[in-house]
């Protein structure tokens, strides 16, 4: 006992010090004493069985410590499409807002939407948004890309009130915290070197097995010295502050492992790697919460998609989407296509520029202000400001990892298949063959049905549909086929997404990412499906047999702990009747006997 109260004397003491600038937000929360609060901790694109594999190598012994005081960590099926805007729109408003991809086309206004630029996220957000109160009203938001209406949004992409770091400290409690935070200071900059020749390494290592999963290796060092080092560094102290200061509602992204799983692969020892720096990081915030928390706080680690192994679809099949599609449309026209990882640079750069503008006078500026302007001018030299797309009967195309929407222009309405035909006779056709795409939705003719097009045929889906065996062989290497065809049916019907949905074709070879990637999720199938979550372990939520979807996290998890008022948006899932459970087994019996 004596023991225990030294030692959370001696943390007070090193915290107190430490976190000196916030100690008057502390006081201020703790007058009526500790509320509930929730830390929130995402490691963007970890599937579960690659975080057991990583616990097994022993790369994350404070998580391993942290689940043997008494946590518990369960797979779950993540929503479609498997990708962190969806994900974050459920986790912090209760749905989806039929958020379609990473990236999309608004056929009303003609623009393309991307999740990496603020400024697009900022439209769709105040568009889907606008009257509802987010989960982390009144909290704070490091490094995500939505904010929830939290009260500080710092390195997060959308927010109407954004924040940056080292504005909000002001000139002297920067010096003040480096002065009391001397190895965290060092151990940035030093650890910046450090990352740039691991990359160099890491990169030759993959040249020499020649392999044809291989991507070029462009700004992705860049990237990854910002995401691994810099914003990690940064994120994890502001989380800390929060901690210490007693705010009520906090979520992060770790977004490190995600880049470079997309770049090298998510099973690759580069990636696995990267795990052992974040479980450093998270080491810290546990340490914040044992010993000077200012809230009474449930810590929910989770990741909000895995990745699935997979290769460019350019290397494999000789030619782009883009370009392979442009072959089969009418004469003379060519898509307009949207992909493009250099985006994630400039997203990143923007981050850092917020940062350095916020104290223009600082020799941080100075230091800084010429090597952000060289990358800039790369980036604005590899990708085009403005994106060519006739009005007319064009086609568009926009995609990310696995996944692909394709639109026709002309219309501010959704398509279905026969008219996309009508539009274009031979573009159906040519997907549907493509030993690249597993399998196309499309919109049929009668209202609330889909067509899903495939190698050897089509089938028409509708609200309770019943197939022979032989008619889903097509979908069984992407998971339970009935399963699917729920999701499939619920998703491909969406008002955003494309005249034509494509899903990159899934073998033993991995699945086809239609950009440079060899990494991928936004779709279903593999590893990209299987995210996992860490919870007490007597939270009711782990007596449940099946965890699917985003909502349960927000209505039975989140919500459960900080909320006192109503969810707004979708109401919570309704459970499945004994009736609709034995069908489902029924069918999938069916299926594999």
């Amino acid at each position: 006992m004596a023991k225990r109260t030294l030692t959370r004397g001696l943390a007070h003491c090193y915290y107190g010090l430490k976190l000196f600038p916030f100690r008057k937000e502390r006081r201020e929360r703790l007058i009526n004493g500790r509320q509930k609060g929730l830390v929130g901790i995402q490691i963007d694109g970890l599937a579960f069985p690659y975080l057991q594999q990583a616990l097994d190598r022993g790369y994350l012994p404070h998580l391993e410590r942290y689940l043997r005081r008494g946590h518990k960590v369960v797979e779950y099926h993540a929503g479609l499409p498997s990708t962190t805007p969806a994900a974050q729109s459920t986790f912090f408003y209760g749905n989806d807002h039929d958020i379609p991809a990473f990236r999309w086309f608004e056929k009303e206004s003609g623009q393309i939407i991307s999740c990496n630029d603020p400024d697009h996220v900022q439209i769709f957000r105040e568009a889907l948004f606008a009257g509802e109160s987010g989960l982390l009203t009144g909290g704070a938001s490091y490094s995500n890309i939505l904010d929830g209406d939290a009260e500080r949004s710092i390195f997060t992409v959308s927010s109407p009130h954004p924040q940056t770091l080292f504005g909000r400290l002001g000139g002297f409690r920067i010096i003040l915290l480096m002065l009391v935070n001397p190895l965290r200071t060092c151990r940035m900059f030093l650890a910046s070197f450090y990352e740039f020749w691991a990359n160099r390494k890491d990169e030759w290592h993959h040249k020499r097995k020649k392999s044809w999963r291989t991507k070029e290796e462009g700004l992705f060092p860049f990237i990854r010295i910002f995401c691994n080092v810099i914003l990690r560094e940064m994120q994890t102290f502001g989380v800390i502050a929060e901690v210490y200061a007693g705010t009520p509602r906090i979520y992060t992204t770790y977004s490190g492992y995600d880049e470079i799983a997309h770049h090298f692969g998510p099973e690759s020892w580069p990636a696995l790697k990267n795990l052992r720096y974040i479980d450093r990081r998270i080491g810290e915030i546990l340490r914040a919460l044992d010993h000077v928390p200012g809230a009474d706080y449930l810590l929910v680690i989770l990741s909000d998609h895995g990745q699935t192994p997979g290769y460019p679809f350019q290397n494999r099949f000789g030619a782009t989407l883009g370009d392979a599609v442009s072959a089969f449309l009418r004469e003379n026209q060519t898509a307009s296509v949207s992909s493009g990882a250099l985006e994630t640079t400039r997203l990143q750069l923007g981050y850092l520029q917020d940062e350095l503008e916020a104290r223009q006078s600082s020799w941080r500026h100075r230091l800084y202000r010429r090597t952000k302007n060289y990358l800039q001018k790369k980036i604005h030299a590899l990708v085009p400001e403005t994106l060519k797309i006739d009005p007319e009967g064009g086609v568009v195309i926009t995609y990310s990892s696995s996944l692909a929407h394709l639109y026709i222009t002309g219309s501010k309405a959704p398509l279905n298949w026969k008219q996309v035909e009508e539009a274009q006779p031979l573009l159906l056709r040519f997907l549907q063959k493509h030993r690249g795409i597993g399998f196309v939705l499309a919109r049929s003719e009668n209202e609330g049905e889909l067509m899903i097009f495939h190698s050897g045929g089509k089938i028409r889906v509708t609200n309770n549909p019943r197939f022979h065996q032989h008619e889903l062989a097509f979908l069984r290497p992407y998971g339970a086929p009935y399963d699917l065809l729920e999701e499939l049916h619920r998703f491909g019907l969406g008002p955003r997404c494309g005249d034509l949905i494509l899903f990159g074709a899934l073998d033993e070879e991995g699945i086809a990412c239609f950009d440079d990637q060899v990494g991928g999720h936004g779709s279903v199938g593999g590893e990209q499906s299987r995210p996992f979550i860490i919870l007490p372990l007597d939270h009711p939520v782990l007596q449940k047999e099946r965890l699917s979807g985003y909502e349960f996290l927000y209505h039975e998890i989140f919500r459960a702990q900080v909320g006192e008022d109503e969810p707004k948006g979708k109401g919570p899932p309704q459970q499945e009747t004994p009736r609709q459970h034995k069908e489902l087994i029924t069918s999938d019996f069916i299926l594999h006997d």
